[in-house]
């Protein structure tokens, strides 16, 4: 008797479909739309809502610092299994922190707006007191502050929402192969009732 806990459940000669591969690259790109679009709406709904919600805590509890966490580049690698809502984040956060060439940061910017509506100053220490004046009261805001910890714990969470998203695809992928979970009616059985 063997112990396999998958097995095939009808060949299938010609392999999966071309939607069935797409369902498995639109797994990643949306969370839960390679269920829907093989079929299984509850779950594909289910996985849809979790992973949104994962991703969404993360950045509720880290800002938008939780992105690509400088100290810890596992927690990136894990955040881009999420799909388009880390493709998205890292955009925003790239463009807000200034690390893309073709734009400046966001950050920046608003520091120079503070210091230019200010009456003018009479001289240069007076622009620098203002600019890190600004950088003070900027950094009030939980976005744009650094705290380590609580930023960890969103980038875990964003992470795991990405971790989350790969088992996802996996299921997928054995749905769409007609690979199914053996029951235990089925392991009861011997070699030659499954030859019959």
């Amino acid at each position: 008797m063997t112990n396999q806990s998958y097995r095939q459940s009808s060949p299938q000669l010609e392999g999966p479909s071309a939607v069935g591969y797409l369902a498995i690259v639109l797994a990643w790109a949306v969370p839960g739309l390679g269920h829907l679009i093989v079929g299984e709406r509850n779950r594909g709904l289910l996985f849809a809502f979790t992973i949104h919600a994962l991703f969404g805590l993360g950045l509720i509890l880290g800002g938008i610092k939780a992105i690509n966490p400088p100290d810890q580049p596992i927690w990136t690698y894990t955040q881009y299994l999420a799909g388009w809502p880390m493709l998205i984040s890292g955009r925003v956060e790239r463009s807000w922190m200034g690390q893309t060439p073709q734009e400046p940061s966001r950050f920046n910017d608003l520091i120079r707006e503070y210091a230019s509506n200010r009456p003018s100053a009479t001289d240069n220490s007076e622009v620098e007191d203002r600019k890190a004046y600004a950088r003070k009261m900027f950094s009030t805001y939980p976005i744009l502050t650094y705290h380590p910890k609580i930023q960890d714990i969103g980038s875990v969470y964003c992470g795991i929402a990405g971790m989350l998203n790969l088992l996802v695809m996996f299921d997928v992928l054995l749905r769409v192969t007609g690979t199914e979970r053996e029951t235990a009616a089925d392991r009861r059985r011997t070699p030659v009732e499954v030859a019959k």
